[in-house]
């Protein structure tokens, strides 16, 4: 006699090919898209200003690069402060910093680690886009984890260390931004151990606008060397207005003239003495 039926029937078991089940066969959009080949050079590239496209060899952020931020004049603190602070010597690095996340913003999340107080009015000036900003202003002694962290949703992420980064940090922060295809910005590349991928160095800048004791600030003046790894390793320099009067960024010519690289307009109508530092700044380094 054979064993004694329980009376419930057998779990149906779908057909199987080898040891998984057969699909439907359809694949969604977000899997083919991590699945497409990437190496289009369109792909590759972040979008800066055009004001700032010489300062990298192909004209944008790489994706999986790295980009220090710093200033050339060893004062301390110049590269601290917010956006367009006026504090002494050459300054601008923060500034700079912003101005590179402008136009990836208008399609691409980033985010910036350990600005205390940015200044929120200056970067939508700048032509940030405040909607596609996530701030982590205080991220105290787990900055570099924040960091890492926010290379799962953000293309690019600009941070601040506190101190001197230990090479294995910055190792490994530069492996994750690879590994993710995202861009890490640092400000101040005097704590940063590793060699970047361009390096950017705010060489000289002066503010314009205050004579005499009275004024307002209407714009800077910035002249900034680039420097890196392969393509970049030919040096370039550029100057620039930043921020120029309309608080965005503009290209200086020979001749002092303005163009506001976010809008496309032009404006000759420069004071005799902003000129004069701009063909000063182009007759020390043609």
């Amino acid at each position: 006699m054979g064993p004694r039926s329980s009376g419930t029937p057998a779990p149906f078991l779908p057909p199987q090919q080898g040891k998984r089940p057969v699909g439907s066969g359809h694949i969604s959009t977000t899997l083919a898209a991590r699945a497409r080949p990437t190496s289009s050079s369109r792909d590759q590239l972040l979008p800066v200003v055009s004001a700032l496209a010489p300062l990298f060899p192909r004209g944008g952020l790489q994706r999986g690069g790295v980009v220090t931020v710093g200033t050339g004049d060893g004062t301390p603190g110049a590269e601290g402060g917010g956006v367009g602070d006026a504090g002494g010597g050459a300054g601008g690095g923060t500034t700079l910093g912003f101005a590179l996340l402008a136009a990836a913003s208008t399609a691409s999340w980033c985010a910036a680690v350990g600005m205390a107080d940015p200044g929120m009015v200056a970067c939508a000036e700048l032509g940030v886009d405040l909607g596609h900003l996530v701030l982590v202003p205080r991220p105290g002694p787990l900055w570099a984890q924040v960091t890492a962290t926010l290379f799962d949703g953000m293309d690019v992420v600009l941070v601040r260390p506190p101190g001197p980064v230990r090479p294995a940090v910055a190792r490994r922060l530069a492996a994750r931004a690879r590994e993710r295809r995202s861009v890490l910005v640092v400000l101040g590349s005097r704590g940063w151990p590793e060699g970047a991928d361009v390096q950017l160095t705010v060489e000289g800048g002066a503010w314009q606008g205050v004579e005499a004791g009275h004024g307002h600030l209407q714009r800077r003046h910035l002249e900034v060397l680039a420097f890196g790894r392969r393509a970049a390793g030919r040096p370039v320099r550029v100057g620039l207005w930043l921020p120029a009067p309309s608080g965005q960024v503009g290209a200086m010519g020979a001749t002092g003239a303005m163009r506001d690289s976010n809008r496309g307009d032009s404006n000759g109508e420069v004071e005799a003495e902003g000129a004069a530092a701009a063909r000063s700044l182009v007759s020390r380094h043609p």
